[in-house]
């Protein structure tokens, strides 16, 4: 893993989601990047959590089709 950036935010369920987008490198140079939906460590991964300010929220958006943090929360 090169790069991860993203947030934790309660969603509808009141329960923690995870949005991550992340640059992965190959082993043959390249890279490929983009939404993480899944992921095996071996064997090991640092991550630094920095809080925010705020609680995020993440409401689900019918008329879009996802769910995105509700700034008025």
């Amino acid at each position: 893993m090169l790069s991860a950036i993203g947030d934790v935010a309660l969603g509808d369920d009141g329960k923690p989601s995870l949005h991550i987008h992340t640059v992965l490198g190959l082993s043959d140079g390249t890279t490929r990047g983009g939404h993480l939906l899944e992921a095996i460590v071996q064997p090991t991964l640092e991550m630094t959590l920095v809080e925010a300010p705020g609680h995020l929220r993440r409401s689900r958006r019918p008329e879009l089709g996802v769910a995105l943090i509700d700034l008025d929360e």
